[in-house]
């Protein structure tokens, strides 16, 4: 079983290749606004590195964000072009669930949380809070776009870990504001903070286990803010 993976959500640029419990391939690029002319030659590479054929894949697995709306369109409708011409699942997996992830070996076993933010221009951030427990990590809100005042007000007690290229952003706005008393907070460092589209593989094998397929009808970005009140991205 092999499960194409699409990482545009940021600047990163990312195509990978599941098969078995295993990345087997990985590709990216690290550079704005060069989604539209690189994706399709990193998945071109991704599939001849691992000696695969596209009619090899089994689904296809999209970062659907936040983050970039150009970026994350162009992402969504490769995946779909995928799904359409080869009658394959089409799989969602949320950015920042893929990039909290990454952080869990940091922790060593021990409980704590996760701040997964992505830069929404200006003072806000992309973001959300993950509770790690017993090596297990889910969700402890929802998906927002919040000011750096909003963010640091609401940073969970105990250790926590900020992720995702938003991540120094918000640990300067919690020193401004008093915000790291009595806790424990570290900031990811750019191999871990960085969206991968190998994590969004590694989630793509496990939400296919489960079924867990996208209707593409009606499957879009996870924008969280309007197209219109972002036309500089």
């Amino acid at each position: 079983m092999s499960i194409l993976a699409i990482e545009t959500a940021t600047t990163v640029c990312g195509v990978a290749l599941a098969s078995e419990g295993r990345v087997v391939s990985e590709l990216w690029v690290e550079e704005r606004s060069v989604h539209a002319e690189r994706l399709f030659g990193l998945i071109d590479g991704v599939l001849t590195e691992a000696a695969r054929d596209p009619h090899d894949l089994r689904a296809v697995a999209v970062s659907i964000g936040p983050g970039s709306f150009t970026g994350l369109r162009i992402g969504l409708s490769a995946a779909k072009g995928f799904h359409l011409s080869l009658g394959i699942p089409l799989i969602e997996v949320p950015t920042l669930t893929a990039l909290a992830r990454r952080a869990v070996p940091l922790f060593d076993g021990r409980p704590g949380h996760v701040l997964a933010a992505l830069d929404a221009r200006r003072d806000e951030v992309y973001c959300q809070t993950f509770v790690l427990q017993g090596g297990t990590i889910t969700g402890a809100g929802e998906v927002l776009a919040q000011s750096l005042q909003e963010v640091c007000a609401g940073l969970p007690a105990g250790e926590v870990v900020l992720t995702g290229d938003g991540r120094h952003k918000v640990h300067a706005g919690a020193s401004a504001s008093a915000a790291l008393h009595a806790r424990s907070v570290r900031v990811a460092d750019d191999a871990i903070a960085r969206c991968s589209a190998a994590e969004v593989a590694r989630m793509g094998e496990i939400l296919y286990g489960q079924r867990r397929f996208a209707d593409a009808r009606s499957l879009e970005p996870r924008y969280v803010k309007e197209v219109f009140l972002r036309s500089s991205h």
